[in-house]
């Protein structure tokens, strides 16, 4: 009896692990989108650094957040508009963007107060979404590419 309870617990967990992969999983176009995003941002000579944290999974879903530090003379609403820009444009040309919705979170810090490296207080000076509708990227990009 033992041994078929077991076995019913080994099917049942190697059915909910592989259930898992196949719900929420990892998209290479997703990640390519991130690093897109961060090369693009750290050529502007106003920022001094970029990351972005791809987060796929059960619990998380599909989301990416995104850090950039730029350089505290730098700081204005222009280049606050330029890195959403920069980011939406991005999200619009990529093929990521026909995954449907995924957050894309956006966070500016200034190089004199950057964000924190545990924990501690929010220092950011500006966030928001990075994303734009079909009908404002077609009117502001051009057709988005074909796979």
């Amino acid at each position: 009896m033992r041994a078929v309870v077991r076995s019913a617990l080994v099917v049942l967990l190697v059915g909910l692990l592989g259930g898992c992969n196949s719900v929420v999983q990892y998209y290479e176009d997703v990640d390519d989108l991130g690093k897109k995003i961060v090369a693009d941002w750290k050529e502007l000579p106003e920022v001094t650094d970029a990351s972005y944290r791809y987060q796929h999974g059960i619990d998380s879903g599909q989301q990416m957040d995104f850090e950039v530090v730029i350089r505290a003379e730098s700081v204005s609403n222009e280049i606050i508009d330029k890195l959403k820009d920069i980011g939406s444009r991005d999200y619009w040309q990529s093929t990521a963007y026909d995954r449907g919705s995924m957050p894309l979170r956006f966070a500016a810090y200034s190089s004199d107060n950057p964000p924190p490296t545990q924990s501690g207080p929010d220092t950011a000076i500006h966030r928001a979404g990075l994303g734009i509708s079909k009908e404002v990227g077609l009117e502001k990009y051009g057709p988005r590419p074909t796979k």
